[in-house]
């Protein structure tokens, strides 16, 4: 093919091709030229240099009219990452194979030969420029491509155009980053004075950093890097380590340039003798890094790599650090101090999961040295943990924060990190408000509380503030989250986050004060609280609860027993789940029931037991909220249960709460009467109140509230459960409340909802089964027939058969089809094993459930309006499946002759379900000779129903029972006159047939 010159040819039709794209359109598709490209990649790549270097100067010129007219096609072409990426292939064997061709011996003969172009120095010159602007190209394939062919081409040159590309390129780097004196003073300066200026990350370009850093790590990887530049490439690599900045989308920019700062440290530590990186001075990397003075970079190196490792927040570049480590240990050993537990421990795999890698694998790095003891403690105050924009890091790092403070007396400055401590001007605390965000603001407050916790203030401030909560309020003064901060953002994330912060702050500091030193600080406390009060969500309720908690543990008796009444208030005087104060009653609730489980007197007041007992009933009220009625039941009433049944209080007289009159607090002007005993206290604790407390437990018990979410009362239900299943005291409830109890507990084990049948079997198994010889252990599931079986047992021996029941025959009729088997099985069984006596028991207790849900059918004006009560479908599903299978043995007195008349209120009934299983119910009747004639006359009405699928099931009713020659040829569809005349005919003939069965 040479010898026929066809790659001249071929060469010719490439350069008309793509010479037609300057200032025109493109005639074919980008694939086209893209496929094209990649063929002169390929040609200058597979051919030697003697052979291209003909083509040499026609290939770049052609290639260079592309890039340098970027308009019409040429620029639709080049806005393909492809595209730029083929140029850069091409550039690169280009570039080397002219240099090989100006060292060769041939020059002269080539010029000569009419290639007088070919040792052109604006050729090399305007390849490095392309290469170097690629850098900072915005696709990543281009950039790796440029950085790539960079380091290939510096192998070729000579030492000294080596250093000026590496000067270059450093140079480029610094372009976009913004220096904090040295720069803004405008004087000039070297590189190496630099190198010694901490950079403004969030004013430098990301694609241009991780190009440039790319570029290096690739010479360092090839050993191009000339060895007077070694000191200020480690610089630059260790700067990149740090790199991070935030999209306005709130991504991260900065993973890149971190991945290629690790590629260039495991170069170093690759490629580079010990001798050579122990030759390297330490003196002018100090600045870069928060460390005591180190004996040699690799110590440097392992130290950032540890940082790395343990805290960054992108996993690929914490492994990637961990690999990096793992070279420089093993190709310089004994240089780092404890290397070979330190691999262990930052292992490739340890550090995969961020929150490992933060709280075990630091943790058990800064044993082994100081030097990784400092560099952690330094770097959890980093953007990397304590400033980092995920909250669960922030409070993962506040915690490792905290430990290091407390086991190893790291004393971090704790206002550092409330300032910018890297600037030489500190601003002024509203300008350092506004400078910071959120989300540091956030971390700052949980490292301060970590701090604290820990018993440790900055010892500068303890000399004019000893107390804890003086230093709080100075760090409030600085800047920080105020309750203006809640009330900004309402509820939100905003809010979510200042909440959390300020409580936790609020619970450490009063961990770390003694009762009485507080007041002067107090009111700032309550006015936090009474914010988060108003704002608090579900996901910051335990961190209100325990701050609240904390500073009423300050507070003396007196004291403690005004501010929870004025909770109480609160919460009584709210309406529809609200506060007086504005806000959800929840939160309130909560901390109210901590509060009362806290304090730490026995002896309240009865009018206090009257207040508390007073809000419990009125918010557990048809009225109120699922939300609310959980939140009294989980962590109310248990509290005022128990100070009603136990709290005597056998002095008369009124407490003096004068001495309090002058304590500024916010809530100062409450009524002192709270605390006042009005009437002689009973020395047994007040039953008056207990009484008051049963009815709404059994509310709450039979709470079947349904709304578009579901059966949202089944919340309800379980939380009562719950406190029916700790409220077992012979003290709290009298033996007719607790049998009336749990007969409801028993029909909520087996009604259809899993969750609340599980429960309730809890309950009962803490409760009845220690009474009972059963196996409390056994694996029954809850909706299986042994379980059904055991249930049923248990409730014939408690005889509460009949309450169980009403929950029953919700799981044997709208169930699971499971569930529907496996109870009706039970129930059959039950029924074969049961007395006379328990069966009539069985049958009457259906009778009361049918006559208690049909007056709710009977008392609508229209019957549009006619709704189902809820037990009526199932009740008569299960009565028409007793009846079906002969389950009623022969009684004295039939139970069901009494249910003939209500029965006939459900005729009118819009639901079908409920009246096909009122058929059933009828179809059954006509086995009992004593409600045969009934059910027979009812039967053939329905066959009259307005609903066609009534008058079927009718219909088949009365088919199963008679054989009735009239009824098989019997027109449902007729005109209505005519259908009521063949149906007394019908009924005539079949109560002949009736009369004559008897």
């Amino acid at each position: 093919m040479q010898h026929l010159q066809l790659h001249h040819q071929l060469l010719q039709w490439v350069f008309s091709s793509l010479n037609n794209l300057v200032g025109s359109d493109a005639q074919n598709s980008i694939y086209f030229y893209t496929g094209i490209l990649s063929y002169l990649a390929g040609f200058l790549r597979s051919g030697d240099s003697q052979t291209v270097a003909p083509f040499l100067v026609p290939i770049f010129k052609c290639i260079q009219g592309i890039t340098v007219d970027r308009a019409m096609a040429a620029g639709d072409i080049l806005g393909s990452a492809v595209a730029r990426k083929l140029v850069i292939k091409i550039y690169r064997p280009l570039a080397v194979h002219q240099l090989s061709v100006l060292a060769s011996s041939n020059l002269v003969a080539l010029r000569s030969g009419g290639l007088s172009q070919i040792d052109d120095p604006d050729l090399l010159d305007s390849i490095f420029d392309y290469l170097l602007t690629s850098l900072g190209d915005k696709d990543s394939p281009v950039r790796l491509a440029a950085s790539k062919a960079l380091s290939v081409i510096a192998q070729k040159l000579d030492p000294d155009m080596t250093a000026q590309l590496v000067d270059e390129i450093i140079r480029r780097q610094q372009e976009n980053s913004v220096y904090d004196r040295l720069v803004k003073s405008g004087k000039d300066h070297d590189i190496s004075d630099l190198t010694a200026v901490p950079r403004d990350f969030p004013q430098a370009d990301p694609l241009g950093w991780h190009g440039h850093v790319l570029t290096l790590s690739h010479l360092l990887y090839c050993r191009s890097a000339p060895p007077a530049y070694l000191s200020t490439i480690i610089s630059l690599l260790i700067d990149a380590l740090q790199f991070e900045q935030r999209s306005p989308m709130g991504t991260s920019l900065g993973g890149n340039v971190r991945d290629a700062a690790c590629f260039g440290i495991w170069s170093v530590a690759r490629k580079y003798s010990t001798a050579e990186l122990l030759y390297i001075r330490t003196s002018k990397l100090q600045s870069r890094v928060h460390h005591r003075q180190l004996s040699s970079v690799i110590e440097l190196l392992a130290a950032e790599l540890v940082l790395t490792a343990s805290l960054d927040p992108e996993g690929n570049i914490r492994r990637g650090a961990s690999a990096a480590l793992q070279e420089l240990v093993g190709r310089h050993p004994d240089m780092v101090p404890s290397g070979i537990q330190l691999i262990q421990i930052v292992d490739y795999h340890a550090v995969g999961l961020r929150s490992r890698a933060m709280n075990d694998v630091s943790i058990q790095a800064v044993v082994l040295d100081k030097i990784y003891l400092d560099t952690i403690a330094t770097g959890i105050s980093s953007w990397r943990a304590i400033n980092s924009p995920v909250a669960a890091v922030r409070r993962d790092a506040a915690g490792v924060l905290g430990y290091l403070v407390g086991k190893y007396g790291v004393r971090p400055r704790m206002l550092s990190l409330c300032r910018h401590s890297e600037t030489f001007d500190t601003p002024r605390p509203s300008q350092r408000k506004r400078e910071k965000s959120g989300d540091e603001w956030h971390g700052i407050h949980l490292a301060h509380a970590a701090i604290i916790r820990e018993g440790w203030v900055e010892e500068s401030l303890l000399v004019h503030r000893p107390d804890p909560l003086d230093h709080y309020i100075l760090l409030q003064e600085d800047g920080i989250f105020g309750p203006e901060d809640i009330t900004a953002h309402g509820k939100g994330a905003g809010s979510d986050l200042a909440i959390e912060a300020l409580c936790t702050m609020i619970a450490a500091v009063s961990g770390q004060s003694r009762p009485g030193v507080m007041l002067s600080g107090l009111k700032y406390h309550m006015d936090i609280l009474e914010a988060c009060f108003k704002h608090c969500t579900a996901q910051n309720l335990s961190v209100v609860k325990t701050a609240a908690v904390s500073t009423l543990r300050l507070l003396e008796e007196p004291e403690q027993l005004l501010l929870v009444g004025s909770w109480l208030d609160d919460i009584k005087e709210g309406r529809n789940g609200q506060l007086r104060s504005g806000g959800s009653n929840v939160t309130l609730i909560t901390v109210v029931g901590a509060a009362l489980q806290s304090l730490r007197t026995s002896r309240v007041a009865e009018d206090f037991m009257v207040l508390q007992t007073e809000v419990l009933v009125s918010q557990l009220t048809k009225e109120s909220s699922e939300g609310t009625k959980c939140a009294i039941l989980n962590h109310l009433f248990l509290p005022v249960l128990n100070r009603a049944c136990r709290s005597p209080f056998s002095d008369n007289t009124a407490l003096d709460t004068s001495m309090y009159a002058s304590i500024e607090v916010s809530y100062a002007e409450l009524p002192n009467q709270r605390i006042v005993a009005d009437e002689p206290a009973l020395g047994s604790g007040y039953p008056q109140l207990q009484e008051k407390l049963k009815k709404p437990l059994t509310d709450c018990l039979n709470d079947h509230t349904i709304d578009s979410r579901g059966d949202v009362g089944s919340d309800v239900r379980i939380a009562a459960i719950n406190v029916l299943s700790e409220t077992t005291a012979p003290w709290q409830w009298d033996d007719a409340f607790y049998h009336e109890a749990f007969g409801i507990v028993y029909g909520l084990a087996v009604e259809k909802l899993d969750k609340v049948r599980g429960c309730a079997w809890s309950c009962i198994r803490k409760v009845q089964l220690p009474i009972h010889d059963v196996e409390r252990n056994a694996s029954w599931s809850t909706d299986s027939v042994e379980y059904f079986t055991v249930i049923f047992d248990l409730a014939k021996r408690e005889r509460l058969l009949a309450p169980m029941l009403r929950g029953f025959i919700t799981t044997a009729s709208v169930g699971s089809e499971l569930l529907v088997r496996n109870s009706r099985i039970a129930l059959l069984d039950c029924l074969g094993g049961c007395s006379t006596n328990e069966i009539s028991l069985f049958h009457d207790a259906l009778v009361q459930i049918i006559r208690t849900e049909i007056p709710t059918v009977r008392l609508v004006k229209s019957t549009s309006e006619i709704p189902s009560g809820r037990l009526l479908r199932p009740v008569l599903e299960v009565l028409s499946f007793v009846l079906d299978n002969d389950a009623i043995p022969t009684l004295s007195t039939n139970p069901y002759q009494e249910l003939l008349q209500p029965l006939r209120a459900v005729h009118v009934n819009t639901d079908l379900p409920t009246l096909q299983a009122l058929v059933g119910v009828y179809a059954g009747f006509l086995k009992h000779s004593d409600l045969r004639m009934a059910a027979l006359v009812t039967l053939h009405r329905l066959l009259l129903h307005r609903y066609p699928s009534i008058r079927l099931a009718a219909a088949g009713a009365l088919a199963m029972a008679f054989d009735n020659e009239a009824l098989r040829h019997l027109d449902l569809e007729a005109d209505k006159q005519q259908l009521r005349t063949r149906v007394e005919r019908v009924l005539k003939e079949s109560q002949k047939a009736a009369s004559v069965a008897e």
